[in-house]
């Protein structure tokens, strides 16, 4: 595609909006199945390296804030009532939401890289979830779970924003904002 071309994108159809979100929720679902099957050693519930994040991440990246923000909710729906339960939707909700409040408030008002903004988002993730631990079940639950799901959050961060910079790297840009 010619610079002509880019500067004269055309919108895409709402099939093409359909398909592009069916996509990537599909993929986002499959990541986070997969994670599913790799155990961490750490011994606390909720640590998780955060592999269907790094689809929400691109959507950010490449369609922006919005779109991203639909990815995330059909992600945490559809894991919900394929993989778990009420109580766990709870937790993947709030921490998804946090983490996609801070991701897109990164992305659009700092400088961070993809890795800087996916460590945000992994801890985020992380209180979002500690918070309802906190309210749902006991403060000092959440409190005994933070410094782990702290470091977690860090350090799967940090190796999703990795991964992302990768796929942003080998995948053109084209027209996929909106």
């Amino acid at each position: 595609m010619n610079q002509r071309d880019r500067n004269l994108r055309t919108p895409i159809s709402p099939g093409q909006r359909v398909a592009r979100y069916g996509l990537l929720t599909a993929l986002a679902l499959v990541a986070g199945y997969l994670e599913m099957l790799i155990p961490l050693p750490v011994g606390i519930p909720g640590v998780k390296l955060g592999l269907g994040n790094a689809v929400v991440l691109f959507a950010l990246a490449r369609m922006g804030a919005r779109p991203a923000f639909y990815l995330m909710l059909a992600k945490v729906l559809c894991s919900a009532l394929l993989f778990s339960n009420p109580q766990v939707l709870m937790f993947s909700l709030a921490g998804g939401l946090l983490s996609w409040l801070v991701m897109a408030a990164a992305v659009r008002f700092t400088p961070l890289s993809e890795v800087g903004v996916s460590v945000l988002g992994g801890v985020a993730h992380n209180a979002g979830q500690l918070a309802i631990v906190a309210l749902v079940l006991s403060p000092h639950t959440a409190l005994a779970a933070a410094p782990v799901l702290g470091i977690s959050g860090v350090v799967c961060g940090a190796l999703i924003g990795l991964v992302l910079r990768g796929v942003l790297a080998a995948i053109p840009e084209g027209d996929l904002h909106e």
